[in-house]
């Protein structure tokens, strides 16, 4: 990164307003207390006590007349009745970066025989280093075929990159080297959140993701249509994993996310060994992996514009859904009270999204079902799957038999029912 752009970047850290001088604040409770307000955003302040001891406590803790003196001072637009609460940070800007701002640049030399195509979201703020996705294709990456991962990296913000030569025909040890040399370079980009670094790919691409993973302590992983190696030893992170319900790695798949009680999603979809059918499934990848490490974070307040702008982007979410695909709302709301736990005024919002979509029945079944093919997949393809290698043209009649009865289960229900019984049926041949 260049040096102008660096300096950008960390000066933004400081163009805050200053801190109130020492005054009287106090709260609802009638508590008083002598401190400095250090910084706020819409829904928190920073307070500097007379010990020199810092807290950070929910705005609306404080009387009305201190909270305006609050927005006021650090210029902050309190939100209006019934919209998100957001952190009002700055968008990053584009000036002296050494990539665009919503266009894909490639290809960006990171070792002599290594190169990545990166995309940088309109979404980023100013100041706030962003999660990474890096891509790992099977085949030649098309800069162009990135496309289909954007919107999810817009929408939560988060810096999306694709090795140009990984390749399952890359000789031995190849792909993990070009992944090396790129993850080098980015954690010495302060655009990049070094703790945050999330690998993907489908196939060849997605197997690759644990390698990558595992060697370069990653974050976690997004696979499609992946699987762990043998050789590989992984036991952290967070994985959100997904491939065809008729995929000929379904229970190589559906194993690893078995391994990950906690931290693990498996998410079949219909279709065989191809991408992902169903788009809004990358977006509910991204959203699940960003709540759950947004969630360890509810006590740092380095983090709370962070978390406001998450929820602000997911309530924004839910609305967009409810009009088209209200049961994918409702499911996604209940990941924020579940997963994430939101609370404060953004958690009211949710909750009062949540139990309007929840008086239609078929909303509810939706995420039951969602829930009901992550623990067959766990529990019934994993042991399959704990046997190794890939299943061509072929079926458990056992499981066959259980994945038919949910099929039945969930009859009418939108994408349950039927990749319930893309599970009840053969794989795909080789």
């Amino acid at each position: 990164m260049k040096t102008s752009a660096l300096c950008l970047f960390l000066l933004a850290t400081f163009l805050h307003a200053e801190p109130t001088e020492s005054r009287e604040w106090q709260a609802t409770s009638g508590h008083k207390t002598e401190a400095r307000a250090l910084s706020a955003t819409a829904a928190t302040v920073t307070l500097e006590l007379a010990s020199g001891k810092t807290v950070t406590l929910a705005l609306d803790k404080l009387v009305p007349a201190d909270r305006e003196t609050i927005l006021s001072h650090f210029k902050i637009e309190a939100p209006k009745e019934g919209e998100p609460v957001r952190s009002g940070d700055a968008p990053l800007s584009g000036e002296g970066l050494d990539y665009p701002v919503g266009e894909v640049k490639g290809n960006v030399e990171s070792a002599p025989d290594s190169h990545f195509h990166i995309y940088l979201p309109k979404s980023l703020k100013q100041g706030r280093p962003a999660p990474v996705l890096h891509f790992n294709n099977s085949g030649t990456v098309d800069p162009a075929g990135l496309s289909v991962y954007i919107p999810a990296c817009e929408r939560f913000g988060w810096i999306l990159v694709a090795s140009a030569e990984s390749s399952n025909n890359a000789p031995a040890g190849a792909n993990l080297k070009y992944a090396t040399a790129n993850i080098e370079m980015l954690r010495e980009d302060p655009l990049v959140d070094t703790d945050r670094i999330y690998f993907t790919g489908n196939s060849g691409g997605g197997a690759q993701s644990w390698v990558n993973c595992a060697a370069l302590k990653g974050a976690g992983t997004m696979p499609n249509i992946g699987y762990i190696p043998r050789e590989v030893k992984i036991s952290k992170g967070y994985h959100f994993i997904t491939g065809g319900a008729r995929d000929y790695n379904r229970y190589l798949s559906a194993n690893a996310a078995s391994r990950f009680p906690k931290d693990a999603v498996y998410r079949a979809f219909p279709g065989g060994h191809s991408d992902v059918s169903e788009k809004w499934i990358r977006e509910e990848g991204i959203a699940w992996l960003t709540a759950k490490y947004l969630s360890e974070k509810s006590k740092d307040s380095a983090f709370a514009g962070q978390r406001l702008d998450f929820e602000a982007a997911v309530i924004d979410w839910m609305a967009e859904l409810s009009g088209d695909m209200p049961h994918l709302a409702y499911h996604i709301g209940r990941m924020m009270q579940d997963v994430y736990e939101v609370s404060g005024e953004n958690g009211k919002i949710i909750a009062g999204k949540v139990a309007e979509l929840a008086k239609n029945a078929e909303n509810l079944r939706f995420s039951e079902g969602l829930k009901a093919l992550h623990e067959f997949g766990i529990k019934s393809l994993a042991d399959e799957g704990s046997n190794g290698g890939s299943a061509f043209d072929s079926s458990v009649p056992a499981i066959s038999r259980k994945a038919a009865a949910l099929s039945a289960e969930y009859a009418g229900v939108e994408f349950v029912e039927n990749t319930f019984k893309e599970l009840s049926e053969n794989t795909v041949g080789k």
